[in-house]
């Protein structure tokens, strides 16, 4: 083993700026029969030492598959994320994959190891980590899981204590809506010990459609606070003598104030004929609802022996959310005779009313987890089992309506009591429905893999999984007097083996002319109670020609049946729901219906896949990528699709519309389409460069150096420590001559190559020294279409057709990432641009009026941050000061929103800007504090 350390001015930053506690020891190096080359995470000049082990570095993956991506801690910097959660989410670019699903978050492992699901270490910081691996799907198979997205691999530093706190306030530039958000969390290392707790609460006010202007949707009856007269036969005369008054034909009369208090007279209803009263409900209807989630979790991992670690852990979740749907409406006859009424026929009084207040959904929820895995080798083989039960409660309440009746027979007894246009005089029950579910699942799975047979490529690689899990959902809806319970149960046995074949080797001079090629293949048996035997398999070729490149071919048939929520979730109904009706034109609100779908069958999925990675330039951290996929489904599961005329043609029993052709309702809940086809190409790169220190950078580190040695000759010749240092801190590095200043690691510390001690102020690298990343993806569509049965068109989502509100399938995307961070200033910038889609009547036909373009959207967010504890001057005068971190960020900067247009140029209601997008820009500063 050779190492190289860092100058020992390093050290005097060190002991000028990291925290007592941030503590790392040496991890023994796992030996494995084949060496890769040295990753980043040993950077020479990042004021860290470096280790240059034999074998792969520690907490490598079993794969002799290349990471696609990196990072050491300098790049995990450069990222300013506040948790592993974070940290994730802005490696989406990297780590998104189209062979799944949809929606799928990649596979997560930690120093190498399954872990029992991600909450288990979602919040742990990126100062505890020292290396991230993003690998190819194929990865995945080793692990026990299918080939169809990436593998993120997290590598924890052996030592590590601190405790995280972090205030968040957000809201959008156009006001309305704040937020607030609250994280705590503590984490212990101790090579294997981990304890880890953490703690999260978000709030955010409900953003209101009077906050942003909405234009309201027309009624189709002119309901209005106050309330409107109209003819009991729609569209008709009110009574000739009223039109007599009037001048004029009258269908509609505003109802007058004075009528609150007295009796009116025709006269009365003369003023307001043919001119309504009217309102605008926007401040009874919200955007964005009113939230509050609170959510605590804890796990502890120990070793059970030198080869054998436990990790358990649990989690609760609860969940709230209030919404404003509109105002009930009142709509009651009025007799002729009534003495309120001075009508010489029957009508109709019909208004909105406040006596019950705005209508509101109510929906909580909570979740519970119990989760444990064991993880360890025995005779070369690395085996895993995890077990986790999951518990979910949720209740919806929707208010509907009012219950008018008592109201209506008051009026039809002529009560001269009962003044009808009396403020909140028509009152009555809410009706309400309700919905709820409960579920739980149970799961239990064990993998193992090994190096079976050494063969003159090398070894043959085998993994082997077995699981079992149990499902339970129970549901209920009650909506009105009607009333439906579902319970659904559901148990899948599963079997899973892979095989990894190695054909060539450059380094065993076996086929050397070809590189390293080896070819996989993975079958993989479901067996479910209330869907029979369901088969997945699969294979793939990879080749690494060269040590700068590798391909990867694969092809995967898998079948998939719906989800147990997708069958059996409860029946919710939502009123006043906006929608553009293209049979119409118009914007409408409808009712819609959404729920599960007993009746969905199984898909079946095949995916091809043709990739590859190149670094072309020796000594550079560049990179570009490709992948190709092709997906193919027979009878995919989907949720229903936006009331295209299409959609329509194809499931007419899932609208209903009155004997005007308005449509009144959606069934949204989901279905099986005939089949499926889209493919993409996906390509870009990723890039990393170092930033040296300036010249007047390294003349301050110099002086900083021997400042610090002076306090420690004064605090020698005392016999006391430096002021505000810990004494471990105070220590000379091991291995240092006495003329070394202190500040090393503590007994027993590690080098940064297997995890060692980070140096530099606040654990941020050297001083001067800094990252800077860029990052460019492109993904194209070629196809992506959709026959949702014989006998109907195919619907071709790139060109006109739609299955969702907001327009087709983008052909092209953009995803742009750039970062820098030197001396404890940092900042980050996202671009992601998509191209505009066409929504057309009659795709390939005559164009119609009622075609829809929307536009390209581009969304650029912007992060600045700065580690005080990293600022030098700033440290010495206050000391607290270490281990925080300022972060001012600006989501959507150019406050950009899809655009949709007629082609007559008109906006539909429904896709007003506001609507698309209620936040638009969005501000949020942050304050985060590591306790050391």
């Amino acid at each position: 083993m050779f190492k190289s350390t860092a100058a020992s001015a390093a050290f005097t930053l060190v002991s000028l700026s990291v925290p007592a506690s941030a503590q790392d020891a040496p991890a023994a190096a796992v030996p494995e029969p084949q060496s890769v080359p040295a990753t980043p995470a040993a950077d020479a000049d990042m004021g860290e030492d470096i280790v240059v082990v034999a074998g792969r570095p520690r907490g490598s993956i079993v794969s002799d598959v290349q990471p696609e991506l990196v990072l050491n801690p300098a790049d995990i910097r450069a990222y300013g994320a506040s948790s592993m959660a974070d940290l994730l989410t802005q490696l989406s670019p990297q780590t998104s994959s189209g062979r799944g699903r949809g929606g799928e978050m990649p596979v997560v492992l930690l120093n190498g190891r399954r872990i029992s699901g991600f909450q288990e270490i979602r919040s742990i910081p990126p100062e505890a980590i020292v290396r991230v691996e993003v690998l190819p799907e194929e990865t995945a198979l080793a692990y026990g899981y299918r080939a169809d997205q990436r593998v993120v691999n997290f590598v924890l530093r052996p030592r590590f204590r601190a405790t995280t706190a972090e205030f968040e306030i957000g809201a959008p530039t156009a006001g309305g809506r704040h937020e607030k958000e609250v994280e705590a969390s503590v984490l212990r290392i101790n090579n294997d010990d981990r304890i880890l707790i953490d703690f999260s609460l978000d709030r955010a006010t409900s953003l209101l459609e009077s906050d942003r202007n909405i234009q309201q949707t027309p009624p189709t009856l002119p309901y209005a606070l106050g309330g409107n007269i109209i003819s009991t036969v729609e569209g008709g005369e009110i009574d000739p003598a009223l039109s007599a008054l009037a001048g004029q034909t009258v269908t509609v009369a505003a109802v007058p104030a004075s009528a609150a208090a007295s009796a009116p007279t025709l006269a009365d209803f003369a003023a307001g004929a043919n001119s309504p009263n009217s309102t605008d409900i926007g401040r009874y209807r919200t955007l964005l609802p009113e939230i509050a989630d609170i959510s605590g979790g804890a796990s502890i991992t120990r070793p059970l022996s030198g080869k054998t670690q436990m990790t358990l852990s649990a989690r609760v979740t609860a969940a709230s959310s209030e919404s404003r749907l509109g105002l009930p409406v009142t709509d009651v006859t009025l007799p002729a005779g009534n003495p309120y009424s001075p009508f010489a026929a029957d009508t109709r009084l019909v208004g909105y009313t406040t006596v019950r207040g705005p209508l509101v959904r109510d929906a909580d929820s909570w979740t519970g987890r119990l989760a444990a895995a064991f993880n360890g080798d025995v005779n070369g083989w690395r085996w895993s089992v995890t077990a986790s039960h999951d518990h979910d409660e949720s209740r919806t309440l929707t208010d509907r309506s009012l219950d008018l009746s008592e109201s209506q027979a008051r009026l039809d007894a002529l009560d001269p009591g009962f003044n009808p246009f009396a403020e909140n005089a028509l009152n009555g029950p809410l009706n309400r429905d309700r919905s709820g579910s409960n579920s739980d699942r149970s799961l239990v799975e064990a993998v193992a893999n090994n190096r079976i047979l050494d063969l003159p490529a090398g070894g043959l690689s085998t993994s082997f999984k077995l699981g079992l899990d149990h499902r339970d959902l129970e549901t209920f809806t009650r909506i009105g007097g009607l009333g439906q319970e579902t319970n659904l149960k559901r148990t899948e046995g599963t079997a899973q083996m892979s095989v990894d074949l190695p054909l060539t080797s450059r380094r065993r001079d076996v086929g050397a002319f070809l590189g390293d090629l080896s070819v996989n293949g993975n079958v993989e048996t479901n067996q479910l109670s209330d869907f029979g035997n369901l088969v997945t398999w699969g294979g793939g070729i990879t080749w690494r020609p060269v040590e700068i490149a590798q391909f990867i071919a694969s092809y995967t048939s898998e079948d998939g049946a719906p989800s147990i929520q997708q069958l059996g979730n409860p029946l919710v109904t939502t009123p006043n729901v906006r929608v553009f009706d293209y049979a119409t034109g118009q914007t409408v609100e409808i009712t819609r219906i959404d729920g599960g779908n007993p009746d969905l069958s199984a898909d079946r999925r095949q995916v091809w896949k043709f990739g590859g990675r190149l670094s072309p330039i020796k000594d550079t951290d560049f990179s570009l990528q490709a992948d190709y996929v092709r997906t193919k489904v027979t009878g995919p599961i989907s949720g229903f699709p936006t009331a295209t005329a299409e959609i329509e043609a194809a499931f007419p029993q899932r609208f209903l519309r009155d004997a005007d052709g308005q449509l009144l309702l959606i069934d949204n809940r989901p279905v099986n389409f005939q089949r499926s086809d889209k493919s993409e190409l996906r390509w870009g790169f990723n890039f990393s460069e170092r930033l040296e220190p300036t010249k007047a950078e390294r003349a301050a580190m110099e002086r900083r150096r021997a400042e610090l040695e002076k306090l420690r000759a004064e605090a020698q010749a005392s016999g006391k420590p430096i002021p505000g240092i810990p004494a471990w801190m105070q220590q000379r590095p091991q291995g240092a001559p006495s003329g070394a200043p202190a500040g090393g690691p503590p007994p027993g510390g590690a080098q940064a190559g297997s995890g060692g001690p980070p140096r530099g102020p606040m654990m941020g690298g050297g001083f001067g020294e800094g990252r800077f990343q860029l990052s460019l993806f492109h993904t194209w569509r070629f196809t992506d279409t959709i026959l949702i049965r014989d006998g109907v068109p195919e619907l071709d989502l790139l060109n006109g057709s739609a299955t969702g509100s907001s327009g087709g399938v983008p052909r092209h995307l953009l995803e742009a990432r750039a970062a820098i961070n030197k001396n404890g200033l940092g900042a980050r910038l996202t671009a992601n641009w998509q191209s505009g889609t066409d929504v057309l009547v009659n795709p390939g036909g005559a164009p119609a009026d009622e075609d829809l373009h929307f536009s390209s959207l581009t969304t650029v967010n912007l992060r600045l941050w700065a580690d005080l504890g990293q600022r030098f001057d700033l440290v010495r005068k206050a000391p607290w000061l270490r281990g925080t971190r300022i972060s001012f960020g600006v989501d959507n900067l150019f406050d950009d929103r899809i655009d949709v247009r007629s082609r007559a140029g008109d906006t539909p209601l429904n896709y007003q800007p506001d609507l698309i997008d209620p936040v638009g820009r969005r501000v949020e500063l942050s304050i985060r504090k590591l306790f050391f």
